[in-house]
């Protein structure tokens, strides 16, 4: 359509023109938006990562300074007592069991979220357990204590499901994912450890800073330690577990205190947004994830609405740019209509001379002058070809009166057969019917459909002939029922199929008799389709088997060239045109010998009755 129309290329021209402009400032805009947008969302991710680390730091801090009152703390009686018990070189006794306990239920009160206190005194070999104002005490330390890092005091333990640290307890304390400060206990004079403290603290205030830094369903955040273990993520099923995906190991093993970078796998493809915690007692790595679906939000946002205003416009100017080219090549469009009338005889050249409005002075002016001159050239044109023309047909008219009339024809020969019967000669009387009825049959145009035993009586007379011909060397066996006699089947269908036999299986040199069978049956199929069939099968010299193939095959063949395949074609595809689509042609060996022709045409709606 654009290839052979100028108006079409006028309007695409003029379209690209103006949606190009368009189409680049809105994608432009679109990629400086989200470039300025993601880099302030950047910028204020990270600044709230660095609060929340400040928060978290403050916090573990003072979970910190809360086991170093065992130090700091001797002005508190519980506590004093407690450090100048474990700093003795004595066996612990009963009293001092109880100065212990009471001193650890000081310690867990001083921050609300401690769940529990373990402490193992090496001077006694006995563990503590402090917990919900429970404290209970048993020989020996935990066997499932991770070993403390060399050259360290005090470390966090990553988030982990709480234990009774193997002291039984008379209340049932449901285990929670908690995180473990463990401290050294270290005697100052000699620098010996005197023992360990463990204070498991639960993540509620953690979780709460944690929550604030992102926006659920929509980001995640995550802090990682320097094995790569979650400490903290949207999924507590996986606190204390190795991070699973790869994304968090450009974050745990920068060197850098903080920074971004890109992650295009996953649904949180995006920028993660990392911040170290590094300090004498953990090394944590704190990472907001952020989706691309969120840090282009806004910027799409801002682009759909640029979109919808530009669109606005944009609209109004292609509106113009169609009226314009509609309005330009309007006269062009009038001109070839003119010209397409002429060619479909609508009209006379004289008449459409007159038709012609193109009062405009401009180049699609000059082209209608242009025009009007070349109608009124070709004007005489054809009228001296029609005189030519009208001088040929009188000639070509004279010519045909001067042929022979089939009808003349016809009734020549019924008199010669009426002279054959007055000189006492039946069988050339006979014969000459035989070809008058066929000439008739053929002859007659009117009818495309017949009965059946029209079809019939043509074969009988046309078979007359071909038995005078050949001196009675073949036979003919008809079976048609009569009930198919009045079945209408197009003209001419079984004509092709005897004519084939003589053509191509009959031999007349042969002292075998020919042998023509033609049948007429009808047979139902299933409960209501009922089907016409048509038999011509022969005795002749029938085909090879490659040559069958080879029939079968062209038979559909749109276009046929042979002619041996022509009449066949031409016989299915009148059935299949008067009736319909599932008329059949098959074509097999007869036994012993010969060919035989089979046709299905359905009785059902779409034949014609």
């Amino acid at each position: 359509m654009i290839r052979h129309s100028m108006r079409n290329k006028l309007i695409l021209f003029l379209l690209i023109a103006t949606l190009v402009p368009f189409i680049t400032s809105i994608v432009v805009s679109y990629m400086f938006t989200k470039e300025k947008v993601t880099e302030d969302t950047v910028r204020t991710n990270s600044a709230l990562i660095s609060q929340a680390k400040m928060n978290l730091l403050n916090y573990l801090n003072g979970v910190v300074q809360a086991s170093s009152t065992i130090y700091t703390g001797i002005h508190l009686s519980e506590l004093g007592q407690l450090y100048e018990i474990l700093q003795r070189q004595q066996e612990i006794d009963y009293m001092s069991d109880k100065v212990i306990s009471s001193g650890l239920q000081v310690m867990s009160h001083s921050i609300k979220e401690i769940k529990q206190i373990y402490l193992y005194a090496e001077v006694s070999n006995r563990s503590y357990l402090s917990v919900n104002d429970f404290s209970k005490s048993v020989p020996g330390k935990y066997e499932k204590l991770p070993p403390f890092p060399e050259q360290e005091t005090v470390y966090i333990e990553t988030t982990h499901e709480s234990s009774s640290y193997g002291v039984p307890t008379t209340i049932y304390i449901a285990p929670s994912p908690v995180l473990s400060m463990h401290r050294k206990l270290m005697y100052s004079p000699n620098n010996t450890s005197i023992g360990e403290l463990i204070i498991d603290f639960q993540l509620d205030l953690v979780s709460e800073i944690s929550q604030s830094v992102y926006t659920h369903d929509e980001e995640e955040l995550y802090i990682l330690d320097e094995h790569g273990r979650i400490v903290f993520g949207p999924d507590t099923s996986k606190w204390g577990l190795p991070l699973e995906e790869s994304w968090g190991n450009e974050a745990t093993h920068s060197k850098l205190d903080k920074g971004s970078y890109e992650w295009s796998k996953g649904a949180y493809a995006g920028i993660n947004v990392y911040e170290k915690m590094k300090t004498d007692y953990l090394d944590w790595t704190i990472v907001k994830r952020l989706p691309y679906e969120q840090l282009t939000k806004n910027a799409r946002q801002l682009t759909f609405i640029n979109s919808l205003i530009l669109t606005f416009f944009m609209l109004i100017v292609i509106a113009g740019t169609i009226y314009i080219s509609i309005r330009f090549t309007e006269p062009i469009k009038q001109l070839i209509r003119y010209i397409t009338r002429i060619q479909a005889g609508q009209v006379q050249l004289n008449q459409l001379t007159t038709d012609i409005e193109l009062t405009r002075t401009d180049e699609m002016g000059i082209l209608a002058n242009r025009f009007h001159t070349l109608l009124q050239d070709l004007n005489q044109m054809v009228m001296r070809e029609y005189r030519l023309e009208l001088a040929n047909k009188s000639n070509q008219l004279m010519a045909l009166q001067a042929q022979i009339n089939p009808h003349f024809l016809n009734n020549a020969l019924q008199s010669i057969g009426t002279l054959a019967l007055q000189h006492e000669a039946p069988k050339i009387y006979t014969l000459i019917s035989s070809l008058a009825k066929m000439m008739h049959y053929s002859m007659n145009t009117n009818e495309s459909v017949v009965p059946l035993r029209k079809e019939i009586d043509h074969i009988k007379a046309y078979l007359e002939l071909q038995k005078q011909r050949f001196e009675h060397q073949f036979e003919i066996i008809y079976e048609v029922e009569e009930s198919t006699k009045d079945i209408s089947v197009p003209k001419m269908i079984l004509q092709p199929l005897v004519e084939n036999y003589f053509k191509h299986g009959f031999k007349p040199s042969t002292t075998a008799t020919g042998l023509l069978r033609i049948e007429a049956t009808k047979y139902i199929v299933g409960e209501h389709d009922e089907f016409l069939q048509l038999i011509v099968e022969d005795n002749g010299v029938g085909i090879t088997e490659e040559r069958l193939r080879e029939v079968k095959n062209r038979l559909n063949t749109p276009f046929i060239t042979e002619a041996a395949c022509i009449g066949l074609s031409n016989v299915l595809t009148r059935v299949r045109l008067y009736f319909t689509d599932d008329a059949l042609l098959e074509i097999e060996h007869a036994h012993p010998q010969g060919l035989r022709i089979v046709i299905h045409i359905p009785m059902k709606k779409g034949a014609i009755e």
